[in-house]
């Protein structure tokens, strides 16, 4: 039965919570995806590479990572409201290393161009990744599984930046 003196608070604060945990990474990585494009050549850096044979079709790169993204903003929302942030702030801490690592990914890549730094980054990522999803299981399983997605994808970009580094000598 509905109580009248229920405040819909907390319903706007999860709402706004979860534009935030949600949405602003998702904007985040959109603006360093326009900048690239937008800024110079990416794209075509890209082209230059001698890619190897088990490489995706780079239209499926920028969709795969809206969706990591995307599942790693749910999986932390979830988690938010498990505890709270004071009771999962290891979570917190190793979830933001890992953000920053992922956003410092793009300009190693397309901006400076250096392969070695790139592969040197995606294998910090996939380590900080898997980090992330050992504490995010350790307060509830179920965020740490919605993470292995992004683990399977990071995997194969160590691999890929491996094979264009390895390439390029």
């Amino acid at each position: 039965m509905y109580n009248r003196n229920q405040s819909k608070r907390p319903l706007v604060i999860k709402a706004v919570v979860f534009l935030i945990i949600v949405g602003l990474p998702l904007v985040t990585f959109y603006l360093i995806n326009e900048y690239r494009g937008a800024g110079y050549n990416g794209w075509s850096y890209l082209a230059t590479l001698s890619e190897p044979n088990f490489a995706l079709d780079s239209k499926y790169h920028i969709p795969i990572w809206y969706a990591c993204i995307a599942i790693y903003g749910i999986s932390t929302y979830i988690l938010w409201f498990t505890n709270g942030l004071v009771h999962n702030i290891g979570a917190f801490m190793v979830s933001s290393i890992k953000f920053l690592v992922t956003l410092m990914w793009f300009p190693v890549f397309f901006y400076w161009e250096d392969i070695e730094a790139t592969f040197i980054t995606t294998v910090v990522l996939w380590t900080i990744n898997g980090l992330t999803i050992v504490f995010y299981a350790g307060v509830f399983q179920f965020c740490g599984l919605l993470l292995i997605p992004e683990q399977i994808w990071v995997s194969y970009l160590c691999v890929w930046s491996y094979f264009l580094w390895s390439d390029q000598d």
